[in-house]
């Protein structure tokens, strides 16, 4: 229902206008009145109709004033003009401004209302036409995204020459000229579990994305669960430097006390094929998410002082193990990948004294501490405690661990083999939550707005870890999976029924009958037309 705003000085006539016509019969709803322009434009702007009714002649404020100003702040407002004057001067400033009709009085009830039903069927196709765009954009984004992913893990890995980074980044409107460069890690995150969908931060991510549009120099990476890359242009060290303030300042801005930010920031180098180095020097500082709380960004240059806190917090020497040392473990357990565990493990060791740390004694003792609490842990898995022994190969072959290098590798070997025993476990979980997102996406495939983040939202996954599982369990994205439901049914009504091509896009999740036809010929290699024809051949 479409809401509707009078504005008119003559008591009688806006009386008749509210009063003779049945308003809400036709589909409207009027949402308030007033006698003059300058008393009416605060109330509109509360209430933010979609069409606005008004006189051209008032008093305080004229219904041209009215409207320009309302136009800067409501551009999507639809505004019917009434007057008395058929001067073409008023006329033509009514079309300067953007107004939808401009009818002469005296007005009747139905050409009134003839006037704003054609100015709700302007809405309705505006608003068509964004959904399309949205949908377009949509698809090209999540197109891009993946593309944008896989070229930052080439970079970064040192896999591209010079001349392929320079011509794929173009493909992906990824300007990698600079004279200096840097990498940032990033995430937002929750107290809560991280993979859970968040009405918090999926909001942040948005309005981060947006707000970085206008920051050419700071090109955007997601990067799934890991959350997201920044690669930072300049000319020079001190470009660079100022860029990296502004983007930590908006990213805590955005946050808002709402949601933590964790950032890790790399070193800057003067080539783009050094990226690798600025990179790992960003991810070891980005490990440090598991030991700090709060809202921080981590330099590279900071992580020896880094350590130092660390030690602070986790100093075994003063038989702190239980209450802190378990407790770190315990989370990184729960939150931490296999690609972050050697970072883990140097910081959670370089947080104990190293006087205790040479001891053989003692390195045996912290082992088994952290064995005892990866145990009590995969026991809440619901793992017997026979195939978690075979899992992690028993303690048997280790009873030495000669030296803390020894240790260290132990232990890291030990904490992947946990993770990769929790990620399994999770698979089986979250495979259940896929195929009901799958029933979901079957039910309501024909809606044009279905995102990836509605359905994620479903099933209480974060759209990114949802992103990834999707693909991993069924070997192709969310918007292909969906594609492909919608070509399946289009080419059901196509066999068999006689419904125009139009319709048939409609009824299948796409306004737009050419979009349509070009995603159906994209995936299908022929046109929906022939694709009928071949089936009336076959017949």
């Amino acid at each position: 229902m479409y809401k509707v705003f009078l504005v008119e000085d003559e008591i009688v006539l806006r009386e008749g206008i509210k009063n003779n016509i049945n308003w809400e019969e036709e589909g409207f709803i009027i949402t308030g009145d007033e006698g003059d322009g300058e008393l009416a434009y605060p109330m509109i702007l509360r209430e933010q109709p979609d069409i606005l009714i008004t006189d051209i002649k008032m008093p305080f404020m004229d219904g041209l004033e009215l409207s320009k100003l309302l136009k800067k702040e409501m551009p999507q407002l639809k505004i019917i003009i009434i007057s008395g004057y058929s001067d073409f001067g008023y006329a033509q400033q009514a079309i300067d401004i953007g107004i939808t009709e401009y009818l002469l009085k005296p007005i009747t009830s139905g050409k009134l209302m003839a006037a704003v039903k054609n100015a709700a069927a302007v809405i309705e196709k505006e608003q068509k036409d964004n959904q399309i765009l949205e949908q377009y954009q949509l698809l090209v984004y999540q197109k891009q995204s993946e593309k944008r992913s896989h070229f930052f893990n080439a970079l970064v890995t040192g896999k591209m020459t010079l001349s392929n980074i320079i011509e794929q980044g173009e493909e992906l409107g990824i300007n990698m000229v600079a004279s200096v460069f840097c990498v940032m890690l990033f995430q937002f995150k929750m107290q809560e579990d991280m993979y859970e969908y968040s009405n918090e931060i999926v909001p942040c991510e948005t309005r981060m994305q947006e707000d970085l549009r206008k920051y050419p120099d700071i090109k955007v990476i997601e990067r799934g669960i890991d959350g997201w890359a920044f690669i930072l242009l300049g000319e020079n060290e001190e470009q660079i430097d100022v860029l990296t303030q502004k983007l930590c300042n908006l990213l805590i801005k955005i946050s808002d006390g709402k949601v933590h930010c964790f950032g890790g920031i790399g070193r800057i180098v003067n080539r783009v094929r050094d990226l690798q180095q600025s990179f790992l020097d960003a991810n070891r500082a980005f490990s440090q998410r598991y030991f700090e709380g709060g809202d921080q960004f981590l330099f590279h240059r900071d992580m020896r002082n880094v350590n130092g806190q660390i030690g602070n917090h986790v100093n075994v020497s003063e038989l702190n193990l239980e209450k802190l040392d378990r407790i770190l473990l315990e989370e990184f357990l729960k939150r931490g990948t296999i690609a972050d565990v050697d970072e883990f493990v140097d910081g959670y060791f370089n947080g104990v004294d190293s006087d205790d740390m040479s001891s053989t004694l003692f390195r045996q003792y912290i082992t088994m501490d952290g064995y005892s609490a990866i145990m009590k842990f995969l026991t809440e898995l619901n793992y017997s405690k026979e195939k978690i022994d075979n899992s992690l190969k028993s303690m048997n072959d280790n009873e030495q661990l000669l030296s803390l290098e020894d240790c260290c590798k132990f232990y890291k070997s030990l904490l992947k083999e946990a993770i990769d025993l929790r990620n399994k476990c999770s698979q089986k979980r979250y495979s259940k939550l896929i195929e009901t997102a799958k029933e979901y996406i079957h039910l309501k495939y024909a809606a044009s707005n279905l995102s990836l983040n509605e359905v994620a939202s479903k099933v209480n996954i974060s759209p990114n870890y949802f992103s990834s599982l999707f693909n991993q369990e069924n070997g192709m994205t969310f918007i292909e999976y969906l594609t492909n439901i919608r070509m399946d049914h289009a080419k059901e009504y196509l066999r068999c029924s006689s419904k125009k091509i139009t319709e048939i896009g409609f009824l299948v999740g796409y306004l737009d009958s050419h979009y349509f036809s070009y995603i159906f010929k994209k995936t299908q290699n022929c046109t929906p037309t022939i694709y009928r024809m071949q089936g009336k051949g076959e017949e």
